[in-house]
């Protein structure tokens, strides 16, 4: 096994500075051919010298790295990212006076078996040149890194249809539901609830707020919205229609809803420091925006492995019905897909009420 093992990294390390001379290419993320069970040798204690301690501590994936999305909180503010592959992962330490940055090349992660990956990496000292490509097979383990999962518009009897599959994978959703209070949708509420999920609005008439009046926004966000409250039905976050908001109108709802959120195609990725900003833009995962199966299978294994392997980030998807021809919604094998996935990877699964909780050591 040493021997294939040893055999099997030469190989990998072989294909990773081969890639580097050739065209980007996004390869799938399938499971390894050649049988590797074993995680490569390291020694036993830290090295002294410095690059050789970076190395090491990459390789146990130790905290002394600490991995972030590339682009920060600026991709919040901004466009985010556009496409999977496009997810850039870096970390960064400071060992004795030593600048070091390591740069995962997430497009070529390679999934080994069900809980072992090879990673590739690069890493540099800043403070004297020195760099070194490399890879580590890592395996997922429970940490703060999660998934933020929401389903929104007037679908809740379709919904409710899937109450035992998100038990089976022991999913919490938040569910923006949309339209006026009254009692088949408040008994969807009370039954959510009481199965661990998380409510939020999403306005009566679904319009874009930004081209109505003060008044018609007050009723599709605030007022319309209360009666759920008097009824015992809190919700956690609003959900602007179509994604849109002005600044404005996030600061108004500030005092009636904990969070705001909006919607795109786009990758965005939250930890305990930008979370705290309390809006969140979330990434339409919907048919139409994913029209191949393995196209959608690919880039949702990608989202969730950078997340995952940050170990500290949560990454936010929204849709809407669940259906086979919706084209605003998920089919319902690629939904069990999102679900199981996440579950191997040993992702949380968080709603708006509880994404606060992400930083707080004593959860």
């Amino acid at each position: 096994m040493k021997n294939i093992r040893a055999f099997v990294l030469a190989l990998l390390t072989v294909m990773v500075i081969s890639c580097a001379t050739q065209p980007a290419v996004v390869p799938e993320i399938a499971p390894l051919t050649a049988a590797v069970s074993e995680p490569l040798i390291r020694p036993s204690e830290e090295p002294s010298e410095p690059f050789e301690r970076a190395l090491w501590s990459i390789k146990n994936d130790t905290p002394l790295f600490r991995k972030y999305i590339e682009g920060g909180p600026a991709l919040l503010s901004g466009l985010g990212i556009d496409s999977a592959e496009n997810i850039i992962m870096k970390g960064e330490a400071l060992i004795d006076g030593n600048q070091f940055m390591a740069t995962y090349d997430v497009s070529k992660i390679i999934q080994i078996d069900k809980d072992n990956f090879y990673i590739p990496f690069f890493l540099e000292n800043l403070t004297t040149s020195v760099s070194r490509s490399d890879a580590i097979f890592w395996s997922p383990i429970e940490n703060e890194a999660g998934l933020l999962l929401s389903l929104d518009d007037d679908f809740w009897d379709v919904w409710r249809r899937y109450f035992d599959l998100f038990d089976g994978f022991g999913a919490k959703l938040t569910f923006f539901i949309q339209g006026n209070f009254e009692e088949s949708l408040a008994d969807f509420c009370f039954e959510a609830l009481s199965r661990g999920h998380d409510l939020g609005f999403h306005s009566v008439n679904h319009l874009d707020l930004r081209s109505v009046s003060r008044g018609t926004f007050n009723y599709e966000t605030i007022y319309t919205a209360e009666p759920f409250r008097q009824a015992g039905i809190p919700f956690s976050a609003f959900g602007f229609p179509y994604g849109f908001s002005e600044p404005w109108m996030r600061e108004a709802l500030a005092p009636f809803f904990p969070f705001t959120r909006g919607y795109g195609t786009n990758i965005r990725f939250y930890d305990s420091e930008t979370i705290t900003n309390r809006y969140v833009i979330s990434k339409a995962i919907d048919n139409t925006v994913f029209p191949d199966d393995d196209k959608f299978e690919n880039d949702i294994r990608l989202m969730l492995l950078a997340a995952k392997f940050t170990g500290s980030h949560i990454i936010p998807f929204t849709t809407h019905d669940i259906s086979d021809t919706a084209q605003w919604g998920i089919k319902p094998g690629r939904l069990e897909f999102v679900l199981k996935t996440a579950q191997e990877l040993k992702l949380r699964f968080y709603t708006y009420s509880s994404a606060l909780s992400i930083g707080n050591t004593s959860k």
